[in-house]
C-alpha cells in the first residue's frame, strides 16, 4: 500500500511539473516597454519641429523640448588669424602688435547643442553650451595708483588672466540672396588681410561683398542684453574698400540697449555713474539712474576722488575696493536699458547653471522689417553661429549649418 501511494505521488508530481512547463511555454514573456522615443540628432542640420504649443521662455527646459531633434557639435576658435600689427588697448603700444588677433583664445573649443521649433507666428530656439563661468565683469573701472588714473580693464585680452568681458553668442542668416553664403555662411562676410591705416583697426572685418546684400545678425550679450532679456538684432551690409575701416556691422533700426558708462572731466576719463558703496555689480540700469540709486559723477580731483552730483559725497579710491582685477567695488563700464523698434525683435531668457548656459529665445517668423530674415517653413535656410567665451571678438565658429522645417 505504501509502495502504491509512493508511485501515485510521483505520478501526480510529474503531472504538475508538466502542466507548469506547458503553461510557461504557452504564455510568452511580455515585450519590455522601450520608453519614450529619443529624437535623432545631427551635426549639420537643425530640424525645426512643428509645435502645437509654445514653450515657456524661462531658461528651464520644458518636457516638450525632449521631443525635438538636436543639432550638436563643437565650435572652435581659429588659430590661423594673423598678428594684430597694431595695438587694440589704449596702453598696448609696443606690447600687442605681435599678438594674434584672437590671442589668447586661439584653439579653444566649446561644446554646444541647439534645438528649434515653430508655430504659426514664432520660431523658438533652445541653445546650450558648456561654460564653467558666468562672465560678466566687462571692462570694469579700477583705480591705478601708479599712474593716478581711472582705467578700464582691457577689452582685448593679452593673456589668459587678462579676460574681462562678457559671454555672448551670434547667429548669421542671409536676407535674400547673398553671394557665396549658401556655400560658406559665416565665411561669406569675413574679409581678412585688410590694410590697417589707423591705430586700433582690425585687419579682419565682416561685411557683404555686393551693394544691397544684407545678413541678419543676432547678437546676444550677457551684460548688455540682461536689462530687458533681449538679443541685440543687428545686420551686416555692404561696405566698399580694402582698408580696415570697412566695417559692415550695424544695428537694426532703433535704440541700442546700452551705453558706455564714461565721460571726460578735468582732462581725465572717469565713470559717469556710480552706485555708492555697491559691491560686485557689473552694469547700471536705466532704472537705477531714474530712481536715483545711481549717482552722477560731476567732478574729479587730481587724486581720483569722485565728486557726486549732490556735491556732498565723494568716492575716494585710496580707501580701497577699486584695485585692478580684484577690487569688489570696481565700477561698471556700461549702462543698460531696453532695445527698441526693429532692434528689439528677439526675446531671450538666459540662465547659467554653473556648468554652462541654457538660452531660450524666440522671434516672429516674419517681423515685417526689411532688416530681418523671413523664416519660411517651406524653405531650407543656411546659417552659421558663433560663441564668445568672455571675449570681445575672439569667437568660436560653426559654419555651414542648415535649417529645415517639419511640415
Amino acid at each position: 500500500m505504501k509502495k502504491y501511494f509512493s508511485y501515485l505521488t510521483v505520478i501526480l508530481f510529474g503531472a504538475l511539473l508538466a502542466f507548469a512547463s506547458c503553461s510557461k511555454d504557452d504564455d510568452p514573456e511580455p515585450t519590455p516597454d522601450p520608453g519614450p522615443t529619443v529624437p535623432d540628432s545631427s551635426t549639420t542640420d537643425l530640424n525645426v519641429k512643428k509645435f502645437d504649443a509654445a514653450p515657456v521662455l524661462d531658461g528651464t527646459i520644458d518636457e516638450m523640448w525632449g521631443e525635438v531633434e538636436k543639432l550638436y557639435g563643437a565650435a572652435d576658435v581659429l588659430t590661423t588669424l594673423a598678428n594684430r600689427n597694431t595695438y587694440y588697448n589704449p596702453d598696448g603700444e609696443g606690447t600687442e602688435e605681435g599678438l594674434g588677433i584672437f590671442h589668447p583664445y586661439a584653439g579653444e573649443s566649446y561644446d554646444y547643442s541647439l534645438r528649434a521649433g515653430y508655430d504659426d507666428e514664432y520660431i523658438y530656439f533652445l541653445m546650450e553650451w558648456a561654460d564653467d563661468e558666468d562672465s560678466k565683469d566687462r571692462q570694469s573701472w579700477y583705480w591705478d595708483p601708479a599712474d593716478s588714473l581711472w582705467k578700464g580693464e582691457h577689452k582685448y585680452a593679452n593673456a589668459p588672466d587678462d579676460k574681462f568681458y562678457e559671454d555672448k553668442f551670434a547667429f548669421l542668416f542671409p536676407i535674400g540672396d547673398v553671394e557665396t553664403f549658401d556655400n560658406q555662411t559665416c565665411w561669406a562676410t569675413c574679409h581678412q588681410g585688410l590694410n590697417i591705416v589707423s591705430t586700433g583697426q582690425k585687419h579682419t572685418r565682416h561685411y557683404t561683398s555686393n551693394v544691397g546684400e544684407v545678413v541678419d545678425m543676432w547678437h546676444w550679450k550677457r551684460v548688455r542684453g540682461t536689462y530687458a532679456d533681449q538679443v541685440d538684432d543687428q545686420q551686416m551690409v555692404y561696405n566698399a574698400g580694402d582698408d580696415a575701416g570697412a566695417n559692415g556691422r550695424t544695428g537694426d533700426e532703433g535704440d541700442a540697449g546700452y551705453s558706455n558708462n564714461s565721460q571726460d572731466l578735468n582732462g581725465m576719463s572717469v565713470p559717469k555713474y556710480i552706485i555708492p558703496l555697491q559691491e560686485g555689480y557689473y552694469w547700471i540700469s536705466q532704472d537705477d539712474i531714474d530712481d536715483g540709486t545711481a549717482k552722477l559723477i560731476t567732478n574729479v580731483t587730481a587724486e581720483g576722488v569722485l565728486i557726486l552730483d549732490n556735491g556732498a559725497s565723494a568716492i575716494n579710491p585710496s580707501a580701497g575696493g577699486f584695485e585692478q582685477g580684484t577690487g569688489a567695488m570696481r565700477i561698471p563700464s556700461v549702462t543698460t536699458k531696453a532695445f527698441t523698434m526693429s532692434r528689439a525683435d528677439i526675446d531671450i531668457k538666459a540662465v547659467h547653471t554653473g556648468t554652462g548656459w541654457v538660452c531660450e529665445f524666440k522671434r516672429k517668423l516674419n517681423t515685417g522689417h526689411d532688416d530681418d530674415v523671413v523664416f519660411d517653413p517651406t524653405q531650407e535656410l543656411m546659417f552659421g553661429l558663433a560663441i564668445f567665451n568672455n571675449a570681445a571678438i575672439a569667437h568660436a565658429i560653426k559654419a555651414n549649418l542648415k535649417m529645415k522645417f517639419e511640415q
